[in-house]
């Protein structure tokens, strides 16, 4: 097909009234960019992946300077300075098509770049001497060999860079004048010298940028880690005081447990994945719910549930909070039970009175709560029954008015004795 036939194709996204043909254009180019800069990434562990991928953006960004060098050489004068041009061609194929040799291992792609660019801006300084500036270029080493090497491989960053400064130096005081430079007048040489330096100073603002954004990358990815496992107060408290311990007393609050009834002999037939991929879609789905009324998750063990209201921020409805969560978790499980075509149950206890909590441990610490209620809430689910939701004396007085009960059988909680408590009735 004939430019003539594709242009109208091409110039057609600017005569679009909806600007559709311009984002499938748009979008065509993102997906091809994003294609070639993965090429030969694949099959290696995230950040080897990373670093390829900068790696090949580096080649292809190395190639264009070189192709637009060799065109600008090409137009001033062909036959004086063909080595030139033929020389940054040579260099544009080889650091173009660098992602190939990313198949055999993860370094030998960075070093033949490495290698290559080296090489030949030694060979231009040569031709056009140390007045073309391109010697420029050898000041970016340092820099440049930590974003293709990464830290893993610092012995190649050292040497990388020693290398680049040596060069540096070399070809500053061996060629003061260049082979070809008589065939060069003083305004081509100053335009190839602020290239030059353009294109370092470029560089070097990139790979900046680019620290920067791993590192705000990796301490959002931190934040949003240490929100997902603690509240978001203590959260605020960790990182602002990660020595000082922290405990709360809450003279009001209600604890929430919760056991999906059966499921420990259920899970002895299924297997580890689909096991674990089940209890991940009922525990999102109690998560969500608690997101909405804001009550906190403090943990799970196994297939039980443990949530509170009224820690680490107080509230005054927290008991109304874990009530309306345990009705939501009770319609979560019929849902999957439904769309599984399997027979699940969720039993839960609610007990509200004073807790301490706080954030226990060094390593693998975590957000807990203690307290008689917490024991309490815990022996109300597990003397519960399936499908029921058992409160509380306490919570029953605070949501009586609200809600409908009906008094449980009098039990002897262990460690407790005869105490009083209500189921909700729907």
């Amino acid at each position: 097909m004939s430019d003539k036939q594709n242009k109208p194709g091409f110039f057609s996204a600017f005569d679009s009234s909806d600007g559709t043909v311009a984002q499938k254009s748009d979008n065509a180019i993102i997906r091809w960019t994003d294609w070639a800069l993965r090429i030969g990434i694949g099959g290696y562990e995230r950040e080897t992946r990373r670093r390829l991928f900068l790696v090949n953006m580096s080649g292809y960004i190395a190639a264009i300077s070189s192709i637009s060098f060799a065109i600008n050489f090409a137009f001033y004068d062909m036959v004086a300075l063909n080595w030139l041009i033929i020389g940054n061609l040579v260099s544009a194929f080889i650091t173009s098509t660098v992602s190939y040799w990313h198949r055999f291992n993860s370094i030998l792609g960075p070093l033949i770049m490495a290698a290559t660019v080296s090489l030949t801006l030694f060979f231009f300084v040569s031709e056009l001497g140390r007045d073309s500036g391109i010697q420029l270029n050898y000041i970016g080493g340092a820099a440049i060999a930590f974003i293709i090497f990464g830290l893993n491989h610092l012995r190649l960053v050292v040497a990388f860079s020693v290398t680049s400064m040596i060069f540096h130096l070399a070809t500053y005081y061996l060629y003061p004048t260049g082979r070809v430079q008589w065939a060069i007048d003083d305004g081509f040489m100053n335009q190839l010298y602020f290239m030059s330096a353009i294109s370092i100073i470029l560089i070097l603002g990139v790979i900046v940028w680019y620290a920067f954004r791993v590192a705000a990358d990796a301490e959002a990815r931190s934040e949003r880690l240490l929100m997902n496992i603690f509240p978001e107060k203590i959260a605020n408290q960790l990182r602002q005081y990660p020595d000082e311990p922290i405990a709360d007393r809450f003279d009001e609050a209600t604890i929430l447990f919760a056991d999906i009834v059966g499921f420990t002999a259920m899970s002895q037939k299924m297997a580890a994945e689909e096991l674990v991929f089940l209890l991940n879609d009922i525990f999102s789905r109690f998560d969500a719910v608690g997101a909405k009324l804001g009550t906190e998750k403090i943990k799970t063990i196994g297939d039980a549930y443990m949530a509170v209201s009224g820690a680490p921020e107080p509230v005054e409805d927290h008991s109304e909070r874990i009530l309306k969560l345990a009705i939501g978790m009770i319609e979560e499980i019929t849902k999957v039970s439904e769309q599984r075509k399997i027979v699940l149950d969720v039993r839960i206890g609610i007990a509200s009175g004073p807790i301490t909590a706080g954030v226990i441990g060094k390593a693998k610490f975590a957000y807990d709560v203690w307290a008689p209620t917490v024991n309490f809430a815990s022996r109300l689910e597990s003397h519960g029954k399936a499908g029921r939701i058992q409160v509380s004396q306490e919570v029953y007085r605070a949501l009586k008015d609200k809600f409908r009960f009906e008094p449980a059988p009098k039990q002897n909680f262990k460690g407790m004795g005869t105490l009083r408590s209500w189921f909700f009735v729907a």
